[in-house]
This record gives C-alpha cells, sequence and structure tokens, in this order.
C-alpha cells in the first residue's frame, strides 16, 4: 500500500509511471521532482524522468541534492502493481496514480481498461482519480462500455463502477473553462474539481444554471471542491481571499469543499484574514502600520501551510461528498 500525506486520501495506488507538463499548473510538480530523485540505475522511475548529465551521484546513480531534472515523456503501465487494491482488506479512499495522470495521451486505452477493471473489482473500495487530460477521459469513457477484469478474467464489467470518482485539476481561470465542462460530459459516480494550486481567483460556476463555455449548471454535476496553494520549491503566491471565495461558491451550490492547504507562499490583504496574534506574524511590517496593499506574506508553521489551526475559524473546512 502506498503511503500518503494527501489528506483527503488514505493511501495511493500509483499502477502507471512517468507523465509530462501540460499547463501551468504542472510547473514545480511534486511528482516529477519525487521521479527524479528515483530514476537512477535499477530504480523505479529509470528511464521515466531524467537530470542533466553529470548531475548525479557517482556511486549511487541518484540525482545530486537540488538538481531539477524533468519528465522523459515515457508513460507505461506496471503490471506488477496492477493487483494491490485486491489485497488491501480493508476500505480505503484510494488516490490512483498520484504520480502520474491515468488519461496521458501515451498510455494504452486498453491498460487504462485493465486499471478500470481492477477497481471495479475491488469494490469496497474509493478510487479518487485526477486529470489534466479531460479530453481523453471523456472520449475513452465514451468509446469503452467493459474493461477486462486485470489479468484474471477477461469477464466484461458493465457499465461504470460506482465507487470510482473522477475528477480534473485546475490552476486558473482558463483551465476551469476548459477542463470543468469536459468532466460534466463524463460519466462518474462523483464527479470532483481540484483547484491546486491555485493561481488566480476563480469562478467555478457552481450555481444552477450558470454557465461554462456552454455546459449546464455544475451544481447537477459537481459533488467535490478540493483548493489549495502551492508548496515546495518556487512555490507561487496564495492569496488566501481565493480559498474564501471557493469555500463561498461551494456554500452558494451545496457542493461538499476541503480546504487542503495554504501552501508555503501565502498572501493576505486585508488584516481581517491573519487570524490571532499567537500564530500569525507579519513579514516585514508591523502591527499598527498601515495595511500594505499589495498583501503581507504570512510565516506559518505547518511548511505547507497544511494545519487548519493556523487558518481563520471560517477556513477550516474539510468535507467530502456524501
Amino acid at each position: 500500500m502506498g503511503v500518503t500525506s494527501i489528506e483527503w486520501a488514505d493511501c495511493s495506488w500509483n499502477v502507471v509511471r512517468g507523465c509530462s507538463r501540460v499547463s501551468e499548473g504542472c510547473r514545480n510538480c511534486y511528482a516529477e521532482r519525487i521521479a527524479v530523485r528515483f530514476s537512477g540505475p535499477g530504480q523505479p522511475y529509470e528511464g521515466f524522468a531524467d537530470v542533466p548529465a553529470g548531475r548525479r551521484h557517482s556511486q549511487t546513480g541518484a540525482a545530486t541534492c537540488g538538481v531539477r531534472g524533468k519528465w522523459t515523456g515515457r508513460v507505461e503501465l506496471i503490471p506488477s502493481k496492477l493487483d494491490e487494491p485486491l489485497h488491501w482488506r480493508k476500505p480505503r479512499r484510494v488516490f490512483a496514480n498520484s504520480m502520474s495522470d491515468l488519461f496521458h495521451e501515451k498510455l494504452d486505452p486498453l491498460a487504462i481498461g485493465r486499471i478500470f477493471g481492477v477497481m471495479a473489482e475491488a469494490h469496497w473500495h474509493t478510487f479518487q482519480v485526477l486529470t489534466k487530460r479531460p479530453e481523453i477521459m471523456r472520449d475513452w469513457s465514451r468509446a469503452v462500455g467493459h474493461y477486462p477484469r486485470g489479468d484474471r478474467s477477461e469477464t466484461p464489467v458493465m457499465g461504470w463502477p460506482p465507487n470510482v470518482w473522477l475528477g480534473v485539476s485546475i490552476e486558473d481561470q482558463a483551465t476551469a473553462d476548459e477542463r470543468i465542462p469536459l468532466l460534466l460530459q463524463t460519466p462518474a459516480a462523483v464527479r470532483f474539481i481540484s483547484v491546486e494550486p491555485m493561481l488566480e481567483q476563480i469562478d467555478l460556476c457552481l450555481t444552477a444554471g450558470s454557465e461554462v463555455s456552454g455546459a449546464e449548471g455544475a451544481a447537477r454535476g459537481i459533488h467535490w471542491v478540493i483548493v489549495g496553494g502551492e508548496s515546495g520549491p518556487g512555490a507561487r503566491p496564495f492569496d488566501i481571499a481565493w480559498a474564501r471565495s471557493v469555500i463561498a461558491q461551494c456554500r452558494e451550490a451545496g457542493v461538499a469543499c476541503f480546504y487542503k492547504q495554504a501552501g508555503c507562499n501565502v498572501i493576505v490583504r486585508d488584516v481581517d484574514d491573519m487570524g490571532p496574534d499567537d500564530y500569525r506574524a507579519w513579514d516585514d511590517v508591523h502591527r499598527g502600520e498601515p495595511f500594505p496593499p499589495e498583501g503581507v506574506r504570512l510565516r506559518l508553521r505547518s511548511p505547507k501551510g497544511g494545519d487548519p489551526s493556523e487558518w481563520p475559524e471560517e477556513l477550516r473546512v474539510r468535507e467530502f461528498p456524501r
């Protein structure tokens, strides 16, 4: 079982390796950084990620500290990991492919079918699938009416597995307008949106009757929204007011919301968003001075800004869809 620190999942299942960047949300990809660390000879991500020549440790083959590598573009199903969820007897929320994209354009559609077959067979788990390629997800779902059950049987599994949640990852208004309508055209027991890393204010158009590039109101088809700021090296600013806006949109539409983290580059533009003095601190300004229009960067104890006790109380929202 893959241990995960992702708060909205119990574990991860990385049955596919490899990926490639597709939009601005991928710029500081944590999966790419991890893959580069384990891309030396004989390591799990050998051939899937790489670093510049001469920047590996001479003995272990691991990337030297601080080196920025990248995906090679190779994407493959790992057959030895295919049936892992069938051995996990306790029901879990399983993040499928936290290190890749199940609907990557280089992954064989038959491989996707095998993965869905295992998810259908492991019906006691809930599988959470996120993609930045919803057009492939939609087209695949329209083209395939059954999928083989892993490696053990070719018995078809008709219909869409009710224990599989499908979601799209967005980072700005452009990706929201592009990807959410495609998600709404895809069958799933639960459809969800991951707004992470959130890079600007976004209107998710969740209220009934609203439109996103001609799509029907999302309130009838979106069941869950995750929101969070960016963490790790090079994290871009996250205005805490953006999270407040997403939570308000979800409240208005009756959609479950999960505020995952503030990230490590948190900006506030209103003194009321700073919270109690015992865990907030001004950055380069002092209490009593005029609040700067460009905002103030917060210093949080949590490296990812993931400790709810450091947030204003009304932002401590971690809901799951029913």
